[in-house]
Order: structure tokens, then sequence, then C-alpha cells
């Protein structure tokens, strides 16, 4: 191989190839070649990083401005035979980050996972907007949440009318699922809420082939009589005045409540109970078929004491 050595140039040669690189150590197989305003990185014989004329890098690749996908072309990993992929690596407290950055040199979107907490964190201009925490829940809007949840929105600012969630379906005006819910993977669906265009059904599984032991409602009055039905205000809204139930004292349809009456958790704080009103629609429709029953009974024995 001729070397050159020139003091206005530096020092040049052969380009050499991957099997033979131009620059190499002891291995004459694994070392540096060169070809037209190109730089290859080798191993074993085989071209393991190339920086192009563009100042492109592959790794995997020779030919990174050929795997670009919109303009991702600078850094190219690839791996066609296996996995993939690249790690960043810390301290145990560290955080590993990805920047993205504009001219003005702010990193306006990162994502950081941060080991001190074990959370994955999503960032858009400059602000952190989304969080997987280290028990897999999803925080959108917020850095904290309540024991037990799966997936937390919270909007900080913003008046009436300004949504927290919204769930667009646009293929068309006719029937659309929105929600579906499910109890355990590939199980039934449990409920669903949906649009049409022009209204959203909020519904619950209810098709006979789910139910057994089916009887009718006999003491719907007796039930109904049961029910406290009060006004209030809640003590976070007390210029607002609403009807509703005390949720304990809903003994008629125990169905419809749930958690239990003082309960508190771990910390001692309250745990509170809820009420799903929609269940209490059998018990109020059974009364008022028992109470049209007897009106009905009462107008037949008017009607016959009048006719005589």
């Amino acid at each position: 191989m001729a070397l050159n050595i020139n003091g206005t140039t530096g020092i040049s040669g052969v380009d050499g190839s991957a099997s033979a690189p131009a620059l190499t150590g002891t291995d004459s197989n694994t070392g540096i070649n060169f070809a037209s305003d190109t730089v290859n990185i080798n191993t074993a014989g085989s071209t393991q990083v190339t920086v192009d004329s563009a100042g492109n890098v592959g790794v995997g690749t020779t030919n990174p401005n050929g795997e670009s996908i919109n303009g991702s072309q600078n850094l190219v990993i690839m791996d066609t035979t296996s996995d993939g992929g690249m790690n960043i690596k810390t301290g145990t407290s560290g955080n590993a980050q990805i920047h993205f950055s504009d001219t003005s040199g702010n990193g306006q979107g990162r994502l950081i996972y941060a080991h001190a907490n074990d959370s994955m964190q999503m960032y858009t201009a400059g602000s952190e907007r989304m969080r997987i925490d280290s028990s897999g829940r999803i925080l959108l809007g917020t850095t904290s949440a309540y024991a037990g949840s799966a997936v937390v929105l919270a909007k900080a600012t913003g008046g009436a009318g300004i949504s927290v969630f919204n769930s667009w379906n646009t293929a068309d005006s006719g029937t659309r699922y929105h929600f579906e819910f499910r109890d355990s993977a590939g199980g039934g669906s449990r409920g669903n809420i949906t649009t049409n265009g022009g209204s959203t059904s909020y519904n619950t599984s209810s098709d006979y082939r789910l139910k057994e032991n089916v009887t009718a409602i006999s003491d719907g009055i007796t039930r109904l009589k049961t029910l406290k039905p009060s006004r209030f205000n809640f003590i976070a809204n007390p210029e607002t005045t609403v009807d509703g139930f005390l949720a304990h004292e809903v003994t008629a349809v125990p169905e419809a409540i749930s958690g239990t009456k003082d309960e508190v958790d771990s910390d001692n704080n309250p745990v509170y109970q809820g009420i799903d009103q929609s269940k209490l629609v059998p018990l109020l429709t059974a009364a008022l078929q028992e109470a049209v029953a007897k009106i009905e009974v009462l107008e037949t024995k008017v009607a016959a004491l009048e006719a005589g």
C-alpha cells in the first residue's frame, strides 16, 4: 500500500475496502476505509458504521439516506436480522434523556427516563405533559395519582366549556364506539359508550343470554318507600343545591352503591362512596307499575259505583 505524506494535504494512500481497510491495527480486516466523500468503520471484514457525504451516520447500513423516513436519515440504526435499539445508560439516580431542540438552543421537546423514581416523562414546549410512572399508570397533565388509578387526566387551566378529554370518531354519523369496557383480556363486552351523529348512549350489558334466575319485582312500592331523596350541596360547591341521595342510605338497591360507609385508606384518607343512580330505574319502574295497577283497580270500582 502506497503512503503519501504531504505538508499541505496531510497523509493519504489507498481507499481500502471493508475486507481490507486502508487504516488497520494488527487485525487486517478491521479498520477504516474510504470511498467518495464517505468514511466507513469496519469490523471482521464488514462495514458497521458509515458517514456519508451529507454527514448522515448509518449504523448497520452503508446508505443512511436511503433509509430516510420523513427526514430521519441523520442517524440510522439498522439490524434487519435481529432486534435493534439504542441504550442510554446512567447512574442509578440519573436521567437518561433525548432532547429535541430548535435553532434557539432550547430543548422544547424531551424524552426522559428518571431512574430515581423509574418514570418515563414526555415534554412539549419545555414542560412535562405525560408520564408513565413506576406502577405503569399513565398521567396526563399531572405528575402524581392516587393508588389504584390506571390513567389520570388533569387540566390545570381553562374555564367552562374546556374539555379535559375529547373522543372523536370521524368516520361517519352512524353508530360509532368510543369506549368499550371489558373485565378481562379477550372477555366479552360489559358496556360501551357510543354516538350516532346526534346523541350519546351509555350502555351496560343486558342481553337475556347473560342472565339466569330471572323473577319479577313484586315489592317495588315497599322498597321504594325506604329511599330517602334529599336536597343538599356538595362542600366543594356551596352555591349549588341539588337533588340526590346519601349513598349509605340507599339500602333498597345495594348494587347501586360502591364503597363502604366511613371507609379510609392506609393513610387514614377518606375513600368516598359513590352511586350509580341508573340502577334505581328498575325499582322505580316496578313501584310505578304497582301504583298504576292499584289506581286502575280503584278507577274500576269508582266507575262501578257511579254506574250503580
